[in-house]
Parts: structure tokens; sequence; C-alpha cells
């Protein structure tokens, strides 16, 4: 067992949401909650795993979330659930995220039965603007993470010296921060976001450079860009960005999408709000 504090702090949190070891945890297969998973089952605790399938959510971050859980031998139960139906998420309010929360962790409470409900919320999640930890908080959901005062960095640490596998993997999240606050939100362009994302994360893969964050967004009804951290398409040669243009063209919605290097690529939505209101 390994001795680092960190691990301490979460195994006397756990200990505290769960006295007789048994719980379950939402789970979408991304860092927060693959780590809250493995490290659960590391200190000895016995867990479900409750993965949302929808709209919202690629297939493929579905099917590699379903793999992980079936490889690691987790006990894992899928729900189908559409957020869509809702018209604060339909239109993409600002809070679309507390109406979005509220209606799929009250599915997943009931699915938990017995169990306590936790989620991959860590402590850096806590300074920035996130209306869904409004949701989480009214329906009593735990975050270990959070309260062990474990930031994102402590999970990539402390997920490495317990042999989680990809430790470094990147943020991956929802797809609805991909369009434009207040415009009606099509289904066919969360499927034909997720499918290109899914083609140009497996090309960049395959050029052994490390991650290349990117973000395939839709910045007004007719056009998308393609937001790429500056500091990653720096590392790409000419001939590899090329390559990934063709790429991208080769999908109709995005044919015409523009390059557009970023020094910070989360939030872009919420900053064009905060310079509107000014």
């Amino acid at each position: 067992m390994n001795n680092d504090p960190r691990l301490s702090r979460l195994e006397k949190v756990l200990a505290e949401i769960a006295p007789d070891k048994r719980l379950a945890i939402a789970f979408s297969g991304g860092l927060d909650s693959r780590f809250l998973s493995f490290a659960a089952k590391y200190l000895g605790y016995t867990v479900k795993l409750l993965t949302v399938r929808g709209p919202h959510i690629s297939a493929e971050e579905t099917a590699e979330a379903v793999q992980w859980a079936q490889d690691k031998g987790f006990e894992m139960e899928l729900l189908d659930l559409n957020p869509l139906q809702m018209k604060a998420v339909e239109f993409n309010h600002t809070d679309r995220c507390y109406f979005c929360k509220k209606h799929l962790f009250l599915e997943l409470k009931r699915r938990a039965a017995d169990l306590p409900l936790c989620d991959g919320t860590n402590h850096s999640d806590l300074s920035h603007y996130r209306p869904g930890l409004k949701a989480l908080s009214e329906l009593k959901i735990h975050s270990p993470l959070a309260e062990a005062e474990f930031s994102k960095q402590d999970n990539r640490e402390v997920g490495a010296l317990i042999s989680l596998d990809h430790w470094d993997q990147a943020a991956r999240p929802c797809m609805l921060t991909r369009l434009p606050y207040n415009q009606k939100v099509l289904a066919s362009d969360l499927t034909a976001i997720g499918e290109t994302e899914t083609a140009m994360n497996r090309f960049f893969a395959g050029l052994n450079k490390g991650e290349i964050r990117f973000r395939l967004r839709k910045v007004s009804p007719e056009t998308f860009e393609m937001h790429i951290q500056r500091e990653d398409f720096k590392r790409l040669s000419e001939e590899e960005r090329t390559e990934a243009e063709h790429l991208l063209a080769s999908f109709p919605l995005f044919a015409s999408a523009q390059w557009k290097p970023m020094e910070k690529l989360s939030g872009y939505f919420d900053r064009l709000l905060g310079q509107k209101a000014h």
C-alpha cells in the first residue's frame, strides 16, 4: 500500500462516506472518475460504476469507459438518458449544467439505491464556474476528491503512484461546451463533433507526439472552428499540420473550419459571455 499522505486523506474521506466499504460512482471514463474508481478499489472498496449514455457524450468516450470498467473488473450499469429533453439544455442556457446534472443525478441516485453515490469533482473544480455543483449539493452527492482536497494534478500524481493507466489523460469536457450559449442544440452537431474529434484524436495519437489538445467549436449558426492549444500546434510539423487539415476537411460539416491556435483552450464561450457583459 502506498503511503502518500494524499492517499491517506482520501481514505479517511471515503471511510466517512462508506463505512461498510461499498459505494457507487458516477463514471464517465474521464481522468477524475477513473482515478476515484481505481483509488477506491485500491483502498479495498467494492465499487459499482454508473455510466450515462446520451447525445451529449461521444459514442467513442462511452465505449472507452465501458471497456475500461470491464478490463478492470468493475461492476457497471449503463443508463440511457437524454438531457436535451429539457429546455435549458436544448437551448444551451448558461445554467444548463445545473439542470443537466440535476436530471442525470436524480436517476443515478435512484439506481445507486442504498449505496452512497459519489462523483469525480476535484478540488480544482471548486474555483471555476460550475453551475452543476449546486445540483450535486442539493442532491447530497458525495465528492470525495474535492473533500480530500485533491486537485487535477494530485489525481495525476497519485494515479501514477498507484499504477493507474493513462494517468496523464487530458480533460474531456461535455460536448455541449463546444456549442454557443443560448442557441438550439442540434443532436446532429453533437454526433458530427464526436465522430470527427475521435478521428482527429486517432490521427494525432499516431504521430507519437503526446496529447494534442483541441476542440471543435460552433462559433456561429453556420461556422465551426478548430481550436487547438498553441504549444501543441507548434509541435506539429508543416506536413503533419497539412495532413490534419485535410483529414478535418474530409468531414462535410468541418470542410471550411478555420484552425485557431489558442493560449487557453478551456472556457471559450464563458470568456465570450464575459466580454459581452462589459
